[in-house]
């Protein structure tokens, strides 16, 4: 809960800017307000400047600057309720907020407890301990050829893949390697990575295809991706591929940024 009390601090920061904003906006803005009149599809606007008024001043077109900035008091004058009603809210349910939340019952739980209970709120470090902490059978094909060591202690089949695993480290991404997908009733492939959205409890999955240029390689993967597809594992829905061949190697930079980007990281 922490993370959404953040978020909520963080938006009455943002209302109370945009508060400033469009007082100052208010006070520079014209007397009167705008009125429009549409006759058989024709727009006309008026310079309405008595407190009852209904008619107001014609404003021609070469005075559609005052149109303008009319209309747009009208609009910031909304805008300056709609902003003052959401801090009040947004005050009203932080000063009534219990000092602990759904998500703090299962933090203050003993380590030795959380093993024992299915939490049905959990802030993400908790969840992402609780996803790290389940066990799984990696792929148990050709263990020789996991020689690449990470920062995290595990060891990976090629250098970019490495590279990956430590950008998911350095930037707090829960991650599982060669993590086992059931494609068809005890049939399993096994993705690269899978990758814990701890905002959200969604995972995703992350194929990197380091050899699109060797024709054999890129069909065994197409394969793999299209068992994927049955079951409803999509590229750019759950499924993040990194695509790289000997004359166009992985760029990390742009990697790091569209993963920040893609879990919020920013």
């Amino acid at each position: 809960m922490k993370t959404l009390l953040m978020l909520f601090r963080r938006r009455l920061e943002e209302l109370r800017i945009a508060e400033e904003k469009t007082l100052n906006q208010i006070k520079d803005s014209p007397e009167g307000s705008l009125r429009v009149a549409n006759n058989d599809g024709f727009v006309r606007y008026y310079h309405v400047t008595q407190k009852n008024g209904k008619n107001g001043k014609y404003i021609r077109n070469e005075s559609r600057d005052l149109a303008c900035a009319l209309a747009q008091k009208d609009y910031n004058t909304r805008l300056l309720r709609s902003i003052q009603k959401e801090k009040t809210a947004i005050m009203s349910f932080l000063n009534n907020y219990p000092g602990q939340s759904p998500e703090d019952v299962y933090s203050d739980l003993a380590p030795a407890r959380k093993m024992l209970v299915s939490a049905a709120f959990m802030e993400g470090k908790d969840l992402a301990e609780k996803w790290l902490s389940q066990s799984f059978e990696a792929n148990p094909s050709f263990p020789e050829e996991k020689v690449f060591a990470t920062k995290r202690g595990e060891f990976v089949r090629s250098k970019s893949e490495a590279m990956i695993a430590d950008a998911y480290f350095d930037m707090g991404i829960p991650y599982k390697y060669d993590y086992p997908v059931e494609v068809e009733p005890g049939r399993y492939r096994y993705v690269d990575f899978a990758v814990l959205d701890v905002r959200n409890g969604k995972v995703f999955y992350h194929e990197h295809l380091g050899r699109v240029d060797d024709p054999d390689y890129l069909r065994k993967n197409m394969r793999k991706i299209k068992e994927y597809q049955r079951i409803k594992i999509f590229s750019g829905k759950n499924l993040m591929l990194t695509l790289e061949t000997e004359e166009f190697p992985l760029d990390m930079s742009l990697f790091r940024q569209n993963v920040a980007e893609l879990f919020g990281k920013t």
